[in-house]
């Protein structure tokens, strides 16, 4: 009993209920202002067509007057005008009539009519309350229904008689039936709220699916597991695209913290052995011996600046997936391969040259573009010798398009692949599968072998651009690094 109260109260807490209850009630004033205001509006046309109503037997009777007696003359009596009158049309389905003269009969129609007006109370009330040469309004409580009552006074040129003309009108019915209709439409609004809010219960339920599933999918995900995912429902709401937007944060968290424990495993795993060795020369150096300590200072230091530059490399990796890793800029490719061939042919002596400058602009990061060209210049540089070839070149791929800046060259919306060849050692086909992995070295090498890193910078770099890095090579021909950016790099 207690847990499927706890459930009442947890869903009574919900957004979905809250949504729900405040549109119901929304609904539920509207519904009841409009009833209200519709139901004194049709009272007030009420009250004012049923003294219209009862103005036009006045009116009739005053026609008849004027018209006189059939055959020719005027009316020299009133029981006569009133025979003539109660003759002439039927009174309205809630009306009814009734004439009497001062001190003498009283007239009705042949037929029924709605109210019974022979009545002491009727006459004593239409003789208390009519004004001569006036048509008066009075309501009163007649058979227990209120009925409205005009009374006017009726004389002849002659002034020998007068009398009372009493039209009756069972207003009090016809406000019941409003009143009636009233009810049944305050039934059938309350249909309509039960309906809605069945129907809006079964909406919510569907639109709020995907918050549920936020709500369950951040209760089971932690530090250690970002794997779970809200399952998306088709369509293009904001419930929907709440969801799409909660999982590719999961995806930028995820990929965030596998940047980091990449990292810290990738550090561990790198600085390991320096700081054994460092640990290993300080626990065997002889403090007394002078050659000894400089050679062990020479050791340190490199050791020490090999760690700074690990550490340079890894934090670079691991910026790499952050949006303002690259920021892109109008470059010219040629001013940027003959920029980029000066800084690069001061890393040894080799047979540099540039291969092919296409001319016009691209749009890159030109400080990480630079990066990585120097970074594959080492690499061919640590795979040559003395006399082989290391060149560096440019050209345009794709259809131009796009949009550059007034004065540009038309190729600045295609694609631009950018190389670093050589004539070195080459890459063995088992090793350009890995060569790209973190901390991988390919097999042979002609120089200093480097941390492993290079080629993994030069394509974080290139993804960064939404581009990529790819090798060929054949051993002792020579490898060839194409950097390919596409056309509109944003």
């Amino acid at each position: 009993m207690s847990e499927g109260w706890h459930g009442v109260r947890a869903e009574l807490r919900t957004v979905r209920f809250r949504v729900l209850a405040t549109v119901l009630a929304f609904l539920a004033a509207g519904l009841l202002v409009t009833g209200i205001t519709t139901l004194a509006l049709d009272l007030r046309n009420l009250n004012s067509s049923v003294s219209e109503e009862l103005l036009l037997q006045s009116g009739r009777l005053r026609n008849i007057v004027e018209q006189g007696v059939p055959g020719g003359g005027s009316y020299t009596s009133l029981d006569g005008l009133f025979t003539v009158f109660l003759q002439g049309d039927a009174p309205g389905r809630y009306e009814s009539v009734m004439a009497t003269v001062k001190g003498g009969n009283t007239f009705l129609p042949a037929g029924e009519q709605p109210s019974n007006l022979a009545t002491p109370q009727l006459l004593e009330t239409a003789r208390a309350e009519h004004v001569e040469n006036r048509t008066v309004f009075h309501d009163m409580t007649l058979d227990g229904l209120t009925v409205r009552l005009a009374i006017t006074s009726v004389s002849l040129e002659d002034g020998n008689d007068s009398g009372i003309l009493v039209a009756a009108n069972e207003i009090g019915r016809q406000r019941e039936q409003m009143i009636a209709s009233f009810g049944t439409f305050g039934v059938a609004s309350l249909a309509t709220l039960l309906l809605a809010g069945a129907v809006g219960f079964a909406v919510t339920g569907r639109l709020f699916v995907p918050v549920r599933r936020l709500r369950q999918a951040t209760e089971s995900i932690t530090f250690e597991d970002l794997s779970s995912r809200v399952l998306v429902p088709p369509g293009d709401d904001d419930v929907s695209q709440l969801a799409t937007d909660f999982n590719r944060m999961l995806d930028r968290l995820e990929t965030g913290i596998a940047d980091q424990r990449q990292f810290v495993d990738d550090a561990s795993h790198e600085l390991r052995t320096p700081l054994t060795i460092i640990g290993g020369h300080l626990q065997l150096l002889q403090a007394g011996d002078p050659q000894e300590v400089s050679e062990t200072q020479v050791l340190l230091l490199e050791e020490l600046d090999r760690m700074q530059s690990l550490v340079d490399e890894l934090l670079l990796l691991a910026k790499s997936g952050r949006p303002d890793f690259i920021r892109l800029d109008w470059i010219d490719a040629d001013s940027f391969l003959e920029a980029a061939m000066d800084r690069i042919k001061v890393l040894a002596d080799r047979r540099w040259q540039i291969d092919k400058m296409p001319g016009g602009r691209f749009r890159a990061d030109r400080n990480r573009l630079t990066q990585a060209v120097e970074q594959l210049a080492v690499n061919a540089v640590q795979s040559t010798r003395r006399h082989d070839v290391i060149s560096l070149g440019a050209a345009w791929t794709g259809t131009p398009g796009g949009t550059a800046p007034p004065g540009h060259h038309e190729h600045s919306g295609a694609g631009v692949e950018i190389w670093v060849a050589d004539s070195g050692c080459g890459i063995s086909t088992a090793d350009q599968e890995r060569i790209f992995d973190r901390f991988a070295r390919a097999g042979v090498s002609r120089g200093k072998e480097g941390s492993g890193l290079g080629l993994p910078i030069v394509k974080a770099i290139a993804e960064a651009h939404s581009g990529t890095l790819r090798v060929t090579s054949r051993v002792n021909e020579g490898s060839r690094f194409v950097l390919s950016l596409p056309g509109g790099t944003t």
